[in-house]
Parts: C-alpha cells; sequence; structure tokens
C-alpha cells in the first residue's frame, strides 16, 4: 500500500513538472517581421534604424526596401509608390534575438516629411 502511494505521488509530481515545462522559440535563422506602427492609415516610406546582433538581409513585402549595415546597426529604408502600411522582412541568424527599431524620418502618402514623430513605433515580431 505504501508503495503504491509512492508511485502515484510521483507520478502526480512528474505530470505537474511536464505540464508547467513550456516549448519556448527555438534559438536558428529565420525571418522576422517589421513594422511600422503609425496614427496615420498610409505613410508614403520611412527611414528606420535597426541594432542587434545577427541582422543578415532584408526584403521587401510591399513596396521597396533598402538596407547598409554597419556592424551591429543596419539602416533601412521603405518606400510605398501606393502609401500604405510600411512593413518589410528581416532575416537574422537567432530569431530568438529581435534587435530594437527606431524611427528616423517618415514621409506621408504625399512625399511631404512628418514635422513630428510622435506615436510612432517600430515592431519587430516573428
Amino acid at each position: 500500500m505504501r508503495f503504491m502511494r509512492a508511485v502515484v505521488l510521483t507520478l502526480i509530481v512528474a505530470g505537474f513538472a511536464v505540464a508547467g515545462c513550456e516549448d519556448g522559440p527555438s534559438r536558428g535563422a529565420g525571418t522576422l517581421t517589421v513594422t511600422l506602427r503609425s496614427p496615420h492609415p498610409q505613410e508614403g516610406g520611412a527611414r528606420i534604424r535597426l541594432v542587434g546582433p545577427g541582422m543578415i538581409s532584408v526584403s521587401a513585402i510591399e513596396g521597396e526596401v533598402h538596407a547598409r549595415v554597419r556592424g551591429d546597426t543596419m539602416g533601412v529604408l521603405v518606400v510605398r509608390p501606393d502609401a500604405g502600411v510600411l512593413r518589410f522582412a528581416l532575416e537574422v541568424q537567432d530569431t530568438t534575438r529581435k534587435p530594437r527599431g527606431a524611427l528616423v524620418q517618415v514621409v506621408g502618402p504625399d512625399n511631404e516629411v512628418r514635422p513630428a514623430l510622435l506615436g510612432y513605433r517600430v515592431e519587430v515580431v516573428r
């Protein structure tokens, strides 16, 4: 009887231990999506600075995107001929280490520079 209680208790403890384990994101190369979150419904283009290790390259989701890498900093120019949401794909060596993004400059759908950057943020997601 004592043996059975020990076995049952061990199985219960093991069950809780396994249930408490979550599979986190796996390390490795992959693609992140960088999106400019704007207080305006449409934008024409932006200059964005990304800082972090292991950035490889960018590719357009809509419009055009150009980038230059210097060490752990990448300057990105994203342009949409038809104004809309500004976003692009970022290839990285490790998708669990997302770079930080900062908006440098943005132009509206009329290609006029926005005078203030309040309410904007650069979002980097898997």
